[in-house]
């Protein structure tokens, strides 16, 4: 059961983030627990996604990200067309063997996976986001498994780090620091708990960790801006040849993380 501890005077109202007792549970249960119980690693996902777009200041980040389009034609062009994914999991089975199109279809195969394009509180296939901030969201969680894909890091738990340096060190480079920060919160609220978990309780793994995200910060700093890539037009590639074809820099290797995510999952496989 979650436990709300009470602010000090002084740290009242500083943040509405601080402020917001579902925030501090969250952070608090992330940051701190184990990985020895029922729990996913992205336990309660839904809640903290609402949270965020609750307390998240819309119109400011609609402002920057305006102000962002005004200084870059690649970025006003992507917001304009706004593409949005419909592929079927067979349209990624017609990819040849090794491509991230096959692969992507391999892996949910062999998961049981099913191809969700549009959130689950979005299902209706007639919707269409709203603003860009929304396309933006929609856009990301459409694109994110191409970020393990084109950094061949897996898709175990720690194979999660990678993207996640990956998508900081990228949009840091492509836009202001101050909306990539507030394009980052929920990444930031999602896996960087995993940092201090990891030196709590699984300091074997933490040079694994921090290898994958310093991996993927240095690919993502030095590259191109990936997350506007159509990506349905590569799929047929494999990930060297994307890699290539986009003009992906810092990439020293694949990384097989298996063996640290037992270690995070305490001897099971989580995500």
């Amino acid at each position: 059961m979650a436990v709300t501890m009470p602010l000090c005077d002084s740290a009242a109202g500083s943040s509405p983030w601080l402020d917001d007792a579902r925030v501090r549970d969250w952070v608090a249960f992330h940051t701190l627990r184990r990985n020895n119980g029922p729990q996913s690693l992205i336990e309660g996902l839904p809640d903290m996604v609402e949270t965020v777009d609750q307390l998240r200041n819309r119109e400011r980040i609609e402002a920057l990200i305006k102000a962002e389009r005004r200084a870059n034609k690649a970025l006003d062009r992507w917001f304009d067309e706004r593409f949005i994914s419909n592929y079927t999991i067979d349209d990624l089975a017609a990819n040849p063997a090794g491509s991230i199109g096959r692969l992507l279809h391999d892996h949910m195969v062999a998961l049981g996976l099913t191809l969700e394009l549009l959130p689950q509180r979005h299902a209706d296939p007639s919707w269409a986001p709203a603003s860009d901030l929304d396309y933006y969201t929609l856009r990301s969680g459409q694109t994110h498994d191409f970020d393990h894909l084109i950094g061949e890091c897996g898709f175990d738990a720690i194979g999660e780090v990678f993207p996640a340096g990956l998508r900081t060190a990228n949009l840091f480079a492509h836009v202001s620091p101050e909306l990539a920060g507030e394009l980052m919160t929920t990444t930031m609220f999602v896996t960087f708990p995993w940092a201090m978990r990891t030196m709590l309780h699984y300091p074997q793994i933490w040079p694994v960790v921090w290898d994958n995200f310093t991996h993927g910060y240095e690919v993502g700093s030095k590259s191109p801006n990936l997350f506007i890539v159509r990506w349905e037009e590569l799929m047929h590639l494999t990930p060297s040849q994307v890699r290539a074809e986009l003009g992906v820099k810092g990439f020293t290797g694949p990384r097989d993380n298996r063996a640290a995510s037992l270690v995070f999952g305490e001897g099971r496989e989580i995500f």
